[in-house]
């Protein structure tokens, strides 16, 4: 697999191939034009392709990692390649830990094992080893996924003739599902506990809930942003507290979320208690990127109190935990509800696709269910 990346001189060429010994090698080479890159590019995959270059077949291990760093890095965020990197790990290794001590540490995959000697019954006994030590659906599901992903481009490769990560069975638990969105008539008590215990996440929760923003797009969020006059949020970068980066949205995609006149009032009433902060913090109040979601001292809210309030309101109103991600599902939940068309609701919560926006959410609420049969007899009535 061939990769150019333009750097200060020109354009480095990158091939990766895999010696007799199955470790993998890098090919890298600079010229200064573009179209002298691609000619490049295409000389060392042939030259490969050749065995000028000693090749062979690569470990599983190899293969996935050169998945990520070639079709992965620097084309999708930074979560979504920390996701990746932890279930390239979850596909040979698990580590149990109680108290913070290992305790055991269970081989899945071999990291040496050929790629084109792993069968899809590997892959399942894999799978359900993570069932075996209670690991989430959503979490299993992740780790299958990077594994068909990549092999899906050892395919085309044509290193392998069959994906074994194409056939998984995943295990069917009789576990009530937990809600996934805050009900419409939970929504009002929720957030007035929610700014009985924080003001500052009050105003975070509720935006939320109105816009259907990522935490970390919300968390991002500058006065700046908002149209007062058409009434809309420009979305075009999402802030990660744990590295203290502010870069894009998930998609890369920029788009606008339209508001009610009300949002935007709270949203002032937060600046004027910034305001209050900053006169009587002082020269401690330093607010570093202007953001509209940060603590009385002016520092970015923490993705930790922020779980932890989550937590422990929709604990206490809704009877379960829920994660703060669901006050997204609730913002789509009431989109539905309002007989909002699907293609809106994709675009206003940034989906790449509509597929990915029905897979979610057609079926959220039983409610939705009711009414569409309903609705449907009552047309074959008209019929008949």
């Amino acid at each position: 697999m061939a990769s150019i990346q333009k750097i200060s001189t020109g354009y480095r060429v990158r091939v990766y191939y895999y010696d007799e010994n199955g470790k993998r090698r890098t090919i890298s080479k600079n010229v200064k034009k573009e179209r002298d890159a691609k000619k490049l590019a295409r000389d060392l995959e042939r030259d490969v392709e050749l065995n000028k270059y000693k090749t062979n077949m690569p470990t599983l291990k190899s293969f996935i990692d050169e998945y990520i760093d070639t079709f992965r890095v620097g084309k999708v965020s930074q979560a979504s390649i920390d996701i990746d990197k932890w279930s390239a790990k979850r596909l040979f290794s698990i580590k149990i830990y109680k108290n913070k001590e290992l305790i055991e540490e269970v081989k899945l995959h071999d990291e040496n094992i050929r790629i084109d000697k792993v069968t899809p019954t590997m892959q399942q006994k894999v799978i359900n080893k993570l069932f075996e030590y209670n690991y989430s659906l959503s979490t299993i599901k992740k780790t299958n996924s990077l594994m068909f992903r990549a092999m899906e481009r050892a395919k085309f490769d044509g290193l392998i003739s069959v994906n074994p990560a194409e056939y998984v069975e995943f295990k069917v638990t009789d576990k009530v599902k937990k809600a996934e969105y805050i009900p419409k008539e939970l929504i009002k008590p929720f957030l007035t506990d929610v700014k009985r215990r924080n003001i500052y996440h009050y105003y975070l929760f509720r935006l939320i809930i109105e816009t259907g923003l990522r935490v970390g797009e919300a968390c991002a969020l500058k006065l700046d942003d908002f149209d007062k006059n058409n009434l809309y949020i420009t979305v075009d970068s999402s802030y990660d507290q744990k590295r203290d980066i502010l870069g894009n949205t998930k998609t890369k995609h920029h788009r606008k979320v339209y508001i009610t006149r009300e949002l935007y009032d709270e949203m002032l009433n937060l600046t004027k208690l910034h305001e209050t902060n900053k006169t009587i913090i002082g020269s401690e109040y330093l607010n570093e990127y202007n953001f509209l979601f940060v603590n009385e001292f002016g520092k970015p809210i923490s993705r930790s109190s922020i779980h932890n309030t989550m937590i422990y309101c929709s604990k206490k109103i809704l009877g379960q935990q829920i994660s703060v991600h669901k006050l997204r599902h609730t913002h789509a939940t009431l989109l539905l509800e309002s007989n909002v068309p699907m293609k809106v609701i994709q675009e206003r919560l940034g989906h790449q696709s509509m597929e990915m926006t029905e897979k979610i959410y057609a079926h959220v609420t039983p409610h939705l269910q009711e009414e569409s049969r309903i609705l449907y007899e009552n047309t074959l009535k008209n019929i008949f």
